[in-house]
């Protein structure tokens, strides 16, 4: 039987295999969207905007920059777009493509151990499912993979299913995603839009801390929306 511990590397660490972005650029992002969300309520943009930092511009410079974001990372702002336009013939499509994709991975899980570089390649600890560009793509990687992998369990038939599947969902919504570059280049330019987005991400919350106080019981509701703390003042 097959030693299932997978090779250290010549240092003695397991390797590792990262994306453009790590885990906590990747949940900035999506913070910052919630928040975004949050803010562009016209109510609640009435509140706390302001005629120096929270205004209008800054809304709209911010919308912006996380659109342009997707076109890097397959785009966690473009859940909110797509939140609002989802239909129904999206949702059940997009259930079967990652149902196809995940019964894949779970062979590949089978042959491949842990640190094994061919998980990357069949996108596995990945998470394809933060937006539709990045679910696209990695399918569109695990079908060209298996045209030169075998699998257990895993025929052509699979292979067949799940381009189907994919050619399915892409139809739902046709979506372009532009700006491939040098990945060392794009890393930076991405850490310093994420650090950026940070910044303005707490510059409504400190807007907000102010607007809806932790000691006003009728604050509540705004401040959980808003990611602020409910016994004191956002200290950050």
């Amino acid at each position: 039987m097959a030693d299932p511990t997978p090779t250290p590397a010549p240092d003695g660490k397991t390797p590792k295999h990262h994306g453009l972005l790590d885990k906590h650029q990747l949940a900035e992002i999506s913070r910052t969207n919630t928040i975004y969300g949050v803010a562009s309520d016209p109510a609640t943009l009435a509140k706390i905007q302001d005629d120096q930092i929270v205004t209008t511009a800054f809304m709209t410079q911010l919308g912006t920059d996380l659109q342009g974001m997707s076109q890097y990372t397959g785009g966690a702002s473009q859940a909110i777009t797509d939140a609002k336009m989802d239909t129904g013939d999206e949702t059940t499509a997009k259930k079967s493509l990652l149902d196809k994709i995940h019964y894949i991975q779970s062979k590949a899980r089978m042959k491949y151990p842990n640190g094994n570089p061919a998980r990357a390649e069949y996108s596995i600890g990945a998470n394809i499912d933060i937006s539709r560009p990045a679910l696209e793509t990695a399918a569109g990687n695990i079908f060209n993979k298996l045209k030169t992998d075998t699998l257990p369990k895993i025929t052509a038939q699979h292979g067949a299913d799940l381009q189907s599947a994919l050619a399915a969902y892409q139809k739902t919504k046709v979506t372009q995603v532009g700006g491939k570059g040098d990945a060392t280049d794009t890393r930076k330019q991405l850490a310093q839009m994420v650090e950026s987005l940070a910044v303005r991400r707490r510059q409504f919350q400190h807007a907000a801390d102010g607007e809806f106080p932790f000691n006003d019981p009728a604050s509540a509701g705004m401040r959980k929306k808003f990611d602020l703390p409910s016994d004191r003042p956002l200290n950050a």
